[in-house]
């Protein structure tokens, strides 16, 4: 007998509008959005704006956020589509019908029911029930699963994709968080979490696309605190003429080896150019997130008042496996 979950017809019909299939750029829609309405009743959602992306990317906890900030920062990455449903039945690979994508053959999804037959785990499916249309029966329908962030990244042999499935810790990947009452049966839940995460990665691995886990404790919060102040303000420079970002950013490149604190940088600046306080900050914010200055961002804190150390380990390089490709 099919295992029920608690969804109605028409949030399914409502993931499906959104979804089947998922849009680009800034019409994608999640799946899930982090709002008071459809985010889980124990989430923490928020919603962070990407000027790449020209819209809200929408999390439902506190360490997609930080998983979240560090996809953003990587110039490598085009396009994410978070909250993504994962199709019950076959569909084209994600990339399919992107610009980017032009004249490359690319391996399917086969859809979550596929998988679950191969593995045998055809029971770890969810469904709803829906009334028969001559209103005899009450009838089966399969649900799909909602994965976490779906990256797709480019480098010289062209675009690809990488999935992220995130949890607060690594045991959380093996059973589902204690509620306020013990869990019945653990060893049944257990069995259903782990296969919850082998039907993704097997859905994903059809295409040629790897599956990444990550958990809080995987980001430092002094780097992923360094990252939230960056994005914050950084795209109200957006505006800023292309001339006076450069100087800026050839000041605080000199700033790393002279030790000048950046806030004098900024506030000669302001004099030059006749530019506010808060738009100079916005340039600062700006010049570290695109990466056009590299100062320590893992383990030091990044004031505007204070000195920039030189980068001693640069962070795309520290997580560079969690952005790699499918290995031939």
């Amino acid at each position: 007998m099919p295992k029920a979950i608690k969804l109605t017809l028409a949030r399914l019909k409502e993931i499906l509008r959104r979804q089947d299939p998922p849009q680009w750029g800034k019409q994608y829609d999640p799946a899930i959005r982090a709002t008071r309405e459809e985010a889980p009743s124990r989430s923490r959602p928020a919603q962070v704006w990407s000027e790449r992306l020209d819209r809200y990317c929408h999390t439902l906890s506190l360490v997609e956020q930080k998983v979240l900030l560090l996809a953003l920062f990587n110039p490598q990455l085009f396009e994410l589509q978070e909250q993504r449903m994962l199709a019950t039945e076959s569909k084209p690979h994600p990339l399919a019908g992107h610009s980017l994508a032009t004249g490359l053959e690319l391996p399917g999804l086969r859809g979550t029911i596929d998988v679950c037959e191969r593995l045998d785990m055809i029971d770890r499916l969810p469904w709803i029930f829906i009334d028969h249309p001559d209103g005899t029966d009450r009838v089966p329908v399969p649900a799909p699963f909602i994965g976490d962030f779906l990256l797709f990244l480019t480098d010289d042999h062209g675009p690809y994709c990488v999935n992220w499935t995130v949890k607060a810790s690594e045991e959380e990947f093996q059973r589902r968080p204690l509620g306020r009452r013990p869990a019945r049966r653990a060893e049944v839940q257990e069995a259903a979490v782990r296969a919850r995460h082998a039907i993704e990665e097997r859905y994903y691995l059809d295409a040629g696309i790897p599956t990444v886990r990550i958990v809080d404790s995987d980001i430092p919060e002094l780097f992923a605190q360094n990252l939230r102040s960056l994005i914050l303000v950084q795209h109200r420079a957006a505006g800023v003429d292309a001339s006076i970002y450069e100087e800026v950013c050839d000041r605080l490149r000199a700033s790393l080896q002279t030790e000048q604190p950046p806030l004098e940088i900024l506030l000669s600046v302001i004099h030059r150019h006749d530019l506010d306080l808060e738009t100079a900050k916005a340039l600062f914010f700006r010049a570290l997130w695109r990466r056009d200055v590299r100062p320590e961002l893992m383990e030091e804190v990044i004031f505007v008042d204070r000195p920039l150390r030189p980068e001693r380990r640069d962070p795309l390089q520290v997580y560079a496996s969690w952005f790699a490709r499918q290995q031939a």
